[in-house]
């Protein structure tokens, strides 16, 4: 549910900063919008987030997220108090927003950096959920070849998930050339089932692999 209240510009401003740095691991960021910001992620999912208060307006202290895509399931909504990464128990961070000014407090006890990871797991684990293997693919999702899902696996099962083109194209050199691996993996980022460089297999991709079988 939208707030009642909505934040200021200035308490908008400064959430820009972590919205900004999940885009450079999310792919689909459309910006903010109004007092909301939003992704646009494949297979035709919505997603918004919000500032929201837990105790009075003047105290911005959760992100909110809601998608759209009903095939999302219990993903579909998520909860990053922050709170919940504070160092200090005693010192909750938040933005303090009175009449239009506002500012952070207690930052130095954010571990905004951790809400930010979790904030990108959760986008491709909604991402993930929409191509479920109990659920068809949607068709703005590939269809894998043998080759693709026999390359995703073993970055899987030896790379550790990372998409390296060196070493890929060293085992299957023989099936794929290294220009055909490079335009692979630019087309899959841009698609959101890998992430942004250094490049690495996203719960999306991986689900698709396991959609194939």
């Amino acid at each position: 549910m939208p707030p009642l209240f909505y934040p200021s510009f200035q308490a908008l401003s400064l959430s820009d900063v972590i919205f900004e740095e999940i885009a450079n691991h999310v792919p689909g960021f459309v910006g903010r919008l109004g007092a909301a910001w939003y992704w646009r992620l494949a297979g035709g999912t919505l997603v918004t987030f919000r500032l929201d208060c837990t105790v009075t307006e003047e105290r911005w202290d959760v992100i909110r997220a809601q998608a759209t895509n009903a095939h999302a399931g219990l993903f579909n909504i998520a909860d990053f108090p922050f709170a919940t990464y504070a160092t200090a128990l005693s010192s909750p961070p938040y933005i303090h927003d009175i009449q239009g000014a506002a500012e952070w407090a207690n930052r130095l006890y954010f571990n905004m950096g951790h809400l930010i990871t979790e904030a990108v797991q959760w986008l491709q684990m909604l991402h993930a959920a929409v191509i479920d293997p109990h659920v068809a693919p949607p068709a703005s999702f590939p269809y894998l070849s043998p080759l693709e899902r026999d390359l995703v696996r073993h970055v899987l099962e030896t790379l550790d998930g990372r998409f390296d083109l060196s070493r890929l194209h060293a085992v299957f050199g023989d099936r794929i050339s290294r220009r055909r691996l490079s335009l692979l993996a630019r087309k899959w980022e841009s698609m959101g089932l890998l992430t942004p460089r250094p490049r690495r297999v996203t719960y999306a991709l991986h689900a698709l692999v396991e959609a194939d079988k």
